[in-house]
């Protein structure tokens, strides 16, 4: 639960502890619960604390020997690892009462790194050394109820518990509920209230995830006058601690150039460092400079490296690209599997266009067999996603009642519709026609130029055609012979067959003026540049920002 739990708990013990060891090691009692009053507890021992004095303390029944010792036999520090008798050691130091080994053994149970996880037994050791006010108890509570382990998921409990440990100065906790702060998580947003929390945590208790999001709020102009620098600052010092975010954060600053001139090779440097500890972004983008020489020199076996890294991470453009480099074999029967493989991870991970790729493999059945219902499933999941090419291919079975879709002329016109919005060049030519002759739809011709005139200026060739004969005929409201031969030409040089014969009529109804005047704007036209699509929808693009951490 604590990615240095075992250094949070010695801290936390010496903590307690500090002021019971002096010059001369001297007895002192410690409020411990249970323990015979007759019998003090000697406190003089910390972390540091050699193992025959602990083991000596343990045998006379000393619970904060007992607690340590078994914590270092649990998890093999400073003595070989021996987790029953650690157990036994933690188990009878709570039993005394002393609310460190509860809060440890709650620890234990959660994350079942050392003993088999268990939730029902850590929130009942939790539980009892959060009603002794441990701190780091109430913060581990805080964490099961975030996440739902072993109770119901509570964000309001789970911030409740996060502020009783961050006002016992945890800064573990100050940082939990910053980021609650940040997301209205379990409180109402509040920005101020999550730099009050996440600043005390990164300035005293160096908290490298703390000054991470003290960054991020930063890029997001929070943090007053010089935001931007002081999102650097935080970046470099969560980096500078080896947090992977932070490492990936201060990357984006150098290859953008937020807050300080661009600088690719200190992008390159920490985004490996980010790569190397996990993040799957940073791993992808890595392999993309190395894919397209940003940087870096072109190096296809780093390519496929990072991409394979990203991709075992899950990272759905890392699949996509990986299966996009099988598909390249297309003499290898194994590679052509492996391509499936990917594209179905990439299609899982939600890569829209991966999801449309692996309906047509199921649709086609080439390399796995053929399964329509498979084919409808993705299809829809990726047209329901926003990807335009899967809208325009629902509303083209749905229109013409292809299989496995049954005919549904209202339901093939939505799907229509949409891709058109989206910007599917075909699905805008092909609902411009219904419109314009009123099929399936009201007549309208107005509409049905636009949507020509949309599709031909971003290079549709049938959309060119038709817009031509529209003008050419009237139908576009006016004739314009000019621009309508300019618009033929442009569709026969893409090889549209009937552009080719309406070139030849409207020839002979041009003069030479126009004629040239025709073929210079073809030669000039240049189309504009299509909107592009992210094909993995995310609360931020590559390079922005989030406050969703």
């Amino acid at each position: 639960m604590k990615t240095v739990r075992s250094l949070v708990f010695l801290v936390s013990m010496s903590a307690l502890l500090v002021g019971c060891k002096t010059a001369v090691r001297e007895t002192s009692v410690v409020s411990v619960p249970n323990a015979p009053a007759s019998n003090p507890v000697e406190t003089n021992f910390d972390f540091n604390t050699p193992i025959p004095d602990l083991r000596s303390a343990s045998e006379r029944g000393n619970p904060v020997a007992k607690a340590i010792l078994g914590h270092f036999m649990v998890r093999g520090i400073r003595v070989p690892q021996d987790v029953e008798q650690g157990l036994r050691l933690l188990q009878s130091s709570a039993d005394l009462g002393f609310a460190h080994a509860m809060a440890d053994l709650g620890d234990l149970y959660v994350t079942g790194k050392w003993i088999p996880q268990d939730y029902a037994k850590a929130l009942y050791w939790l539980n009892r050394a959060a009603t002794m006010n441990d701190s780091d108890a109430e913060r581990d509570l805080g964490v099961c109820y975030q996440k739902g382990l072993g109770v119901d998921t509570n964000f309001a409990t789970a911030a409740m518990w996060y502020r009783r440990a961050a006002e016992q100065t945890n800064y573990f906790a100050m940082k939990d509920l910053g980021v609650c702060y940040m997301n209205g998580t379990g409180v109402q947003t509040n920005f101020e209230m999550a730099i009050y929390w996440l600043t005390p945590a990164a300035e005293k208790g160096k908290n490298a995830r703390a000054m991470y999001d003290l960054g991020i709020l930063g890029e997001n102009g929070l943090l007053g006058s010089n935001s931007i620098a002081k999102a650097f600052n935080w970046y470099r010092q969560s980096a500078d601690l080896g947090d992977p975010l932070g490492c990936w954060r201060l990357a984006v600053c150098y290859h953008y150039g937020k807050a300080l001139p661009k600088d690719q090779a200190k992008y390159i440097f920490w985004a490996g460092e980010a790569a190397a500890h996990g993040v799957a972004e940073a791993q992808f983008l890595l392999g993309e400079a190395y894919r397209t020489g940003d940087g870096v020199p072109t190096n296809r076996n780093l390519t496929l490296q990072w991409f394979h890294a990203a991709a075992t991470n899950l990272y759905p453009e890392a699949c996509y690209n990986l299966a996009l480099d099988c598909l390249q074999d297309k003499s290898n029967h194994e590679a052509q599997v492996e391509a499936n493989r990917y594209m179905l991870l990439a299609a899982q991970n939600g890569h829209r266009e991966a999801q449309f790729q692996y309906a047509l493999s199921c649709y086609q059945g080439t390399v796995i067999p053929k399964d329509f219902n498979q084919y409808a499933q993705w299809l829809k999941i990726s047209a329901e996603g926003g990807w335009p090419k899967a809208e325009f291919a629902m509303a083209r079975s749905l229109l013409n009642g292809s299989a496995p879709f049954p005919k549904d002329e209202a339901e093939g016109e939505k799907w229509l519709e949409r891709a058109a919005e989206h910007g599917h060049l075909q699905a805008l030519d092909t609902l411009a026609i219904r419109l314009m002759q009123g099929i399936g739809v009201t007549q309208n011709k107005t509409e049905a130029v636009k949507c020509w005139q949309w599709a031909a200026e971003h290079g549709d060739a049938s959309a060119q055609n038709d817009l031509g004969y529209a003008l050419m005929t009237g139908d576009a409201g006016k004739v314009d012979l000019v621009e309508a031969c300019m618009w033929f030409q442009l569709a026969t040089k893409a090889g549209v067959a009937k552009a080719k014969i309406n070139l030849a009529n409207i020839s002979s109804r041009l003069t030479d003026e126009q004629a040239q005047q025709a073929t210079q704007r073809a030669q000039e036209f240049r189309p504009e540049p299509m909107p592009q699509l992210n094909p993995v929808k995310r609360n931020n693009e590559a390079g922005a920002p989030s406050l969703d951490i």
